[in-house]
């Protein structure tokens, strides 16, 4: 269980770092819509629905 904690800190802080040096506004094209986002939100976005769906099916 201790490496696994381990592991799951190490992935967190490479993200981090990842998230910090991609700060820039990109342009979110879905549909007929289009919208402005920061890369850093939709970054935290995407993660959130992974952990999410990583939850519902642990399984897998």
């Amino acid at each position: 269980m201790k490496a696994k904690v381990i592991l799951m800190l190490i992935l967190i802080g490479i993200f981090i770092l990842f998230v910090v040096q991609n700060i820039e506004i990109v342009n979110i094209h879905f549909l007929f819509f289009s919208f402005p986002i920061s890369l850093v939100l939709l970054l935290f976005i995407i993660l959130a629905v992974g952990i999410i769906v990583g939850m519902m099916l642990p399984g897998i």
